[in-house]
């Protein structure tokens, strides 16, 4: 990766707990505050495991969405 592309890498985790806490669909999830990505996906299956109604599927398949795309944030911008 060019030096150019490292300068870009320029959220922390502050800013990465910011963004999630900004988002309600994570509202009635632990690991947004302080931000913990394996606490907050070991929710997310737990959901998954104990959905017995198809707004409960429909719910874990828009918070898998949701947290793929927070992993891109964390895997590509966030400074470490």
């Amino acid at each position: 990766m060019s030096d150019r592309a490292e300068k870009r890498r320029v959220l922390t985790e502050e800013d990465l707990t910011y963004v999630v806490e900004q988002l309600s669909i994570f509202d009635a999830y632990p690991g947004v505050v302080p931000w913990n990505r394996a606490e907050l996906w070991a929710a997310v299956m737990d959901l998954h495991m104990t959905a017995k109604t198809r707004a409960d599927r429909e719910a874990f398949a828009e918070l898998v969405g949701a947290l793929r795309v927070v992993d891109v944030l964390e895997r590509h911008f966030l400074r470490k």
